[in-house]
């Protein structure tokens, strides 16, 4: 079994406005950030962040994608497993993709409307991230 959580978001504010936040240092985007020279523009953000409670650092990939007046976010937190017989990781992949779409909703201020949220996400399941 997967330990993965993925959300997709939309953003209420412009493209431009959501990546201003992915600075070095945030928690979703401390390992890795790109804008990808594409139309429409698309972004991508790793993070890493330690969770106690799952023992482990814990990752959140990030996919951002311009919309005409709103940013498409697609979060993607997975990690937290010490063996093979570690089959939970007591919420902290979910809690870390909520964490990181709440901060960059605070952080731009903006208003946020999650569109799907799907757990224990795996490869059979991504269809229902696809926009």
């Amino acid at each position: 079994m997967v330990l993965a959580h993925g959300l997709l978001v939309r953003v209420n504010a412009s493209f431009e406005r959501v990546i201003d936040v992915f600075k070095p240092g945030r928690e979703f985007s401390n390992v890795y950030f790109e804008v990808l020279k594409t139309r429409p523009r698309i972004a991508i953000a790793v993070g890493e962040k330690y969770f106690f409670r799952a023992g482990n650092y814990l990752t959140v990939t990030m996919i951002l994608i311009e919309e005409d007046r709103s940013t498409l976010v697609k979060a993607i937190a997975t990690g937290g497993r010490r063996g093979l017989m570690d089959f939970f990781d007591l919420g902290s992949s979910r809690d870390y993709a909520r964490e990181s779409i709440n901060n960059i909703c605070a952080l731009t201020r903006a208003t946020c409307e999650v569109l799907r949220e799907v757990e224990y996400l795996d490869a059979s399941k991504s269809e229902l991230l696809k926009t």
